[in-house]
């Protein structure tokens, strides 16, 4: 992904603040509004489905612990949609993600060839998190056959955190990460 494709975290910070505000007073006070929250969490649905990456990662924060009598709490889609909205460029969502992905930030920057990968590929002090961050995320989907219409239309249930289901993206981690480092070493 080039530099320019990336929301930048600001820009992704004020998009998501702003649609999750509208959604959650659309909760508080459904009156105020023309379409229900159900119609407005499908239309985002529809944003990210199109390949909006804020409204990827607004869908992420909705499924992460659900909307009582509207959204059911569902780790994978939680975990799915945010995957996604860091690999089409979202910064917010790419240091949400940071915690999880910090050991495969870790085995890269103590790579032997960091160097050539610092070189070769313009990453500094100021963007590794969110090169690396993209690319690794871009390396899940792959991993899993994320996307947006799969998730768009999947069952819509209660799906708690388990560590079992950490380890499957874990595990996805870990097959992405040698091809992200071929990819940063060619």
């Amino acid at each position: 992904m080039d530099k320019n494709d990336f929301i930048t975290k600001k820009d992704a910070f004020e998009g998501f603040t702003k649609l999750r505000q509208i959604l959650n007073d659309c909760l508080q006070n459904p009156k105020s509004y023309k379409k229900s929250f159900l119609d407005m969490i499908t239309d985002v649905g529809t944003l990210a489905m199109d390949g909006n990456a804020i409204a990827q990662d607004v869908m992420s924060y909705y499924y992460k612990d659900g909307v009582k009598g509207f959204i059911p709490e569902n780790y994978d889609l939680y975990m799915q949609w945010a995957i996604l909205a860091a690999a089409n460029g979202n910064e917010f969502a790419i240091e949400k993600l940071q915690f999880f992905l910090n050991y495969a930030f870790e085995e890269i920057v103590s790579s032997d060839k960091l160097p050539q990968i610092i070189g070769a590929n313009d990453i500094d002090e100021t963007n590794y998190v969110y090169i690396l961050g993209n690319l690794l995320c871009e390396g899940i989907v792959d991993e899993m056959g994320i996307t947006a219409k799969k998730l768009v239309e999947a069952q819509s249930k209660t799906s708690k955190y388990t560590p079992e289901k950490l380890r499957e993206y874990t595990r996805a981690l870990d097959k992405a990460l040698p091809k992200v480092l071929n990819y940063l070493l060619s």
